[in-house]
């Protein structure tokens, strides 16, 4: 009785649990398929629309470039990731990238006369997806003690949904074939064979 009600309580998981992730497995898989392969239809970066324009701004004389470029990105009221942050070989020039989906910020600062070079680009929304795919949360350092953006933050907790939601679902699928028959079993067992030999390859060779 006791198993019966197991196989039932996981079943009803394995269903409502894949459902709830749905739309997110299939943004995920889509998106990983757009990083995989060069489609012409998906082809973001020839479609992109690039303007540059300058902003002057009174900068601190503080030094260190993670402050800094915080205290820039407040000042110029731009968000997203930071990436590629470094001086230039004189140090009058910090220079880095703002990024979030879809949108990019390269960033040149003078830091004697505030005068702020930006070239932005946009994407279109096949550059979006594939964004998302490589989204990562920010480290408490690039944070700099400022809050994560609402949407960073929201898509970085749906994605940790999402992770435990597919360990918890392939948990529930590998309890199901160790109780199914023995027919079943057998075709089960060919399957999660050729999947360990497969990622171990992948990882190991």
């Amino acid at each position: 009785m006791q198993k019966k009600s197991l196989i039932k309580w996981n079943r009803k998981i394995h269903i409502y649990l894949g459902l709830f992730l749905l739309l997110f497995i299939w943004l995920f898989g889509i998106s990983g398929l757009l990083l995989n392969h060069h489609w012409e239809f998906s082809n973001s970066w020839e479609k992109r629309k690039v303007s540059s324009y300058d902003k002057t701004i009174e900068i601190s004389k503080e030094r260190d470039k993670h402050i800094l470029v915080h205290e820039i990105t407040d000042k110029l009221k731009l968000n997203g990731s930071i990436v590629n942050l470094k001086y230039s070989t004189d140090s009058a020039h910090l220079n880095f990238i703002a990024s979030k989906p879809g949108l990019r910020y390269e960033i040149q600062a003078g830091l004697k006369d505030g005068k702020i070079m930006i070239k932005e680009t946009k994407l279109d929304e096949w550059e979006v997806m594939r964004s998302l795919h490589k989204l990562r949360n920010p480290t408490p350092k690039e944070l700099g003690g400022r809050h994560q953006p609402a949407v960073a933050l929201i898509w970085s907790i749906s994605m940790d949904i999402v992770s435990i939601g597919l360990i918890i679902i392939c948990l529930g699928g590998w309890y199901l074939w160790w109780q199914a028959e023995r027919k079943r079993f057998y075709f089960g067992l060919i399957s999660i064979t050729g999947g360990f030999i497969l990622c171990f390859y992948i990882l190991f060779f």
